[in-house]
């Protein structure tokens, strides 16, 4: 059933969403521009709060063969547990200013608990909204946020805000080509 999947963070925080809501006329691709091209990243997200609530750690590059990585997405409240692995078949990054900004995606390989609040299995498609907007401790905090995707979907996404991430840092390169001279 796929309405129970909505939860995925929603049921975390209210201002998680869904991308199903997103209007899918694009950015600018990096994607196939070059090997150089790539989002990395790992730190965790507070709400506001000390107490880590999520955390996170990923890789997506895209090179000659395509594109590739891993994601990790952790929920840390004892509640509403979750441990999320990703395999990534999708990296979209673009120059999003004052920084960069992209969406990484792909399947689900492994997650515990099995079950969970947001009813994640293995073989769902979670994409990943990122925002690099320099090394901490500049003014604008990088920014993530997780949502429930369909294979390559995050070639079509337009950027937009996320949330910010309250420790760590998200590192976006994207090709020359697409900078503004």
């Amino acid at each position: 059933m796929r309405m129970p999947k909505r939860g995925l963070v929603t049921r975390l925080v209210a201002p998680m969403a869904l991308v199903l809501g997103v209007s899918l006329t694009g950015a600018p691709n990096a994607s196939g521009a070059g090997a150089d091209v790539f989002g990395v990243g790992g730190g965790s997200i507070n709400f506001g709060g000390s107490v880590k609530v999520a955390k996170f750690a990923f890789s997506g590059h895209t090179g000659p063969n395509g594109d590739f990585g891993s994601f990790r997405f952790t929920v840390e409240d004892p509640s509403v547990p979750l441990d999320a692995h990703v395999n990534v078949d999708c990296v979209n990054v673009f120059p999003n200013p004052p920084g960069a900004g992209g969406w990484i995606g792909g399947a689900v390989t492994k997650v515990t608990p099995q079950p969970n609040t947001y009813g994640i299995n293995p073989g769902d498609q979670l994409v990943f909204g990122i925002n690099d907007f320099g090394e901490p401790p500049d003014p604008i905090a990088d920014e993530l946020n997780a949502y429930y995707g369909s294979p390559q979907i995050c070639k079509s996404l337009p950027g937009f805000a996320q949330i910010p991430i309250d420790q760590g840092n998200i590192v976006i390169k994207i090709d020359s080509g697409l900078l503004p001279d």
